[in-house]
């Protein structure tokens, strides 16, 4: 039987409908799919990211409580006390600096005072720091000080204003390292090293890492003894020098050493000790009790010389063969005595005379690089912050997010594709 023309073209067009509402059926669950697909990542994302934050958070409560507990034996801590350390769904790894090795940072807490403050340093100091040229040091110096007056080299406001997006110059102390941008000849790569090396060959640190790991801005210690007791200045308490003398020698040696120095003044206690004859074990019994600064306030720009790397020794205007005899011998004195410096005047002799104001031998601010991962490895945190000892309880006096620089090649080799291990 024929089917009608008719009947035989609804039928096609019923068929051709019933595709099209298939179609868009099968599209309208594709799209929802998909939807669903990006909201539930967008879920996952946001849930990792507050729990990152919450582990980066936790990191920092660490870090105060290792400084609350152990500031004065951090040297019997371990890399497993920085490295993958769990907190909630997550870990975190606290780096620093490996100066020894351009390639990779290390782990640990970093000591402010194995670096350059910003605000003390003169710029022949910071010249000779690799990588530093005459113009940046006296830029800096010019930043921070009182006056427009232009130094040899430097810049002062009329530079800045000159700029399309003109601005003075600060006349004021540096209140963060990241404030070296603004100074004339200070590039982002220059402060931070480039975000790649490639095949570029490394030779100097700061080349991979750029120089903001040799600068602070925080440094600072109480000039008081360990005990909490008010040094005795070497030049001006004379009866009191006896005393501690006496008290930490013998009463024979401290007359023998006052006659031999004289009424003659001091530059620093090396010079001091030089000119009495103070012997190496004698030093080491009276250099936290006694001082040639008149300040009785706290201490700025102090350099470490138990921890500093060889670039910034280098500021302390020793020579290259001096700063390289202090690293060859620093390793065993620092574990005999951790805060000692004395050993830097047995090394040096009359060499180190006017060093001693120069260095200490341990700092109150310390910096921790933290690194915080979900265990999914969706999000990762990186913030530094920087820690006063000085308070009873010690306090954050500076955090910043930068996790824009990513997370550091030595921390990604604790991760698989699938997270932290």
């Amino acid at each position: 039987m024929n089917i009608p023309p008719k009947q035989t073209s609804r039928r096609g067009s019923i068929l051709i409908v019933a595709m099209v509402v298939l179609f868009a059926l099968a599209g309208l669950v594709l799209a929802l799919n998909h939807g669903s697909r990006v909201d539930s990542a967008l879920s996952s994302n946001t849930h990792a990211s507050r729990q990152v934050d919450a582990i980066e958070r936790g990191a920092e409560q660490y870090v105060l409580a290792i400084l609350s507990t152990q500031r004065d034996s951090l040297d019997s801590l371990v890399e497993a006390d920085f490295t993958q350390v769990p907190v909630g769904d997550g870990f975190f790894w606290i780096v620093r600096p490996n100066y020894d090795d351009e390639s990779l940072p290390t782990w640990g807490l970093l000591d402010e005072a194995s670096k350059v403050h910003l605000n003390t340093a003169t710029a022949a100091a910071m010249v000779a720091i690799p990588g530093m040229t005459d113009a940046l040091a006296a830029a800096i110096v010019d930043w921070r000080d009182e006056d427009d007056a232009i130094t040899a080299n430097g810049a002062e406001s009329g530079t800045y204003l000159s700029k399309t997006d003109g601005y003075r110059a600060k006349n004021d102390n540096f209140e963060s390292v990241e404030e070296m941008l603004l100074i004339e000849g200070m590039t982002r790569e220059l402060l931070y090293g480039p975000p790649e090396i490639g095949t570029t060959v490394v030779t100097e640190y700061y080349q991979a890492h750029g120089l903001a790991d040799f600068f602070t801005a925080w440094s600072r210690m109480p000039n008081t003894a360990a005990d909490g007791s008010a040094r005795v200045n070497i030049n001006t308490q004379r009866t009191q020098l006896r005393q501690v003398l006496t008290a930490r020698i013998s009463e024979a040696r401290a007359t023998e050493i006052l006659n031999r120095v004289g009424t003659q003044p001091a530059l620093d206690l090396f010079d001091f000790a030089a000119k009495g004859g103070v012997t190496f074990d004698e030093l080491k019994l009276i250099e936290d009790y006694v001082t040639s600064s008149t300040s009785r306030g706290p201490v700025r720009g102090r350099i470490n010389v138990n921890v500093a790397p060889r670039e910034v020794l280098l500021t302390l205007g020793l020579g290259e063969s001096d700063v390289d005899s202090i690293l060859a011998r620093r390793s065993a004195e620092v574990q005999a005595n951790p805060t000692s410096t004395a050993w830097v005047y047995d090394l040096l002799k009359e060499k180190s005379a006017g060093i001693a104001n120069l260095i200490s031998g341990s700092g109150r601010h310390y910096s921790a690089d933290i690194v915080a991962v979900d265990r999914t490895g969706r999000a990762f945190k990186r913030v530094q912050i920087v820690v006063d000892t000085v308070p009873t309880t010690p306090q954050i006096v500076y955090r910043r997010d930068i996790s824009d620089r990513g997370v550091p090649d030595v921390v990604k080799a604790f991760m698989n594709p699938a997270g932290a291990n």
